[in-house]
């Protein structure tokens, strides 16, 4: 996720193989990372992120001193990035804003959940590779594509609302590959934001990222017809473990 080689060799003259060394000797796990990463999106005093975090993981201690005790060149890289980000997220938000709710309506609907949290934070951050979405913050890098932000963002979105771990349990009994369940997370938010894409001037063309890609997400072939067929009328079945069952018995008799 921290592997975006652009901004590693814009900034390699940052680059301290110390810090480099100390981190790869404090591990920390993937749980904690979102935690923390979060909470420093969020919180607007920074001592009190250092308050709540000193002594929980070797790994975010040594991330709080770095951070603690600044680092040259930082400065200079928001000077030349926070603009950008900003006209980003102004150009993002006035094509986002119009379709949010019924995204995210249709979210729901799909997973049989409801959002529970009053607000979801967004953050584009510019050294990510890719993104990630913990409770109700998300954090992902921008892309050149505004239509294909929008697919980017729902695919976040529906990280957080998609019951992975119960489909996760359930790919596991019928020993199916539990990588399966990112898939289905990438169909609810390609049926959830589809109609709100536009289609690129050339016919031909087609926008890559936005369709389940068969060569990153297992399955996607055998379960695409499935998802399509429900998107249709999601109602037809009483709760999303139904259509987790429907899902394995398609799976294990292809």
């Amino acid at each position: 996720m921290l592997g975006n080689k652009v901004y590693v060799s814009r900034n390699s003259q940052l680059r301290k193989n110390s810090i480099l060394r100390e981190l790869q000797k404090a591990p920390i796990s993937p749980r904690s990372w979102y935690a923390f990463a979060r909470d420093l999106m969020r919180t607007g005093d920074f001592e009190e992120v250092v308050s709540d975090w000193k002594g929980r993981e070797p790994m975010t201690d040594v991330f709080l001193n770095i951070l603690s005790h600044g680092s040259n060149g930082w400065e200079q890289i928001w000077e030349l990035t926070r603009p950008r980000l900003e006209e980003y997220k102004q150009k993002f938000g006035s094509v986002w804003s119009p379709i949010a709710d019924s995204v995210l309506s249709r979210l729901s609907q799909l997973a049989h959940v409801e959002w529970t949290a009053d607000e979801i934070r967004v953050h584009f951050v510019d050294c990510l590779n890719g993104g990630f979405a913990w409770h109700d913050s998300i954090a992902f890098a921008t892309l050149p594509d505004i239509e294909v932000q929008k697919k980017f963002l729902t695919h976040e979105l529906s990280e957080l609302i998609t019951p992975s771990p119960f489909v996760t349990r359930e790919l596991g009994k019928s020993s199916l590959d539990p990588e399966i369940a990112h898939t289905m997370v990438d169909m609810l938010a390609y049926f959830s934001v589809k109609d709100f894409i536009a289609k690129p001037v050339d016919p031909n063309i087609e926008r890559k990222g936005v369709v389940p890609n068969k060569n990153y997400y297992p399955k996607v072939e055998e379960l695409y017809p499935l998802f399509e067929e429900y998107s249709k009328n999601p109602s037809e079945h009483d709760d999303f473990g139904s259509l987790v069952k429907k899902i394995i018995v398609t799976l294990k008799t292809s």
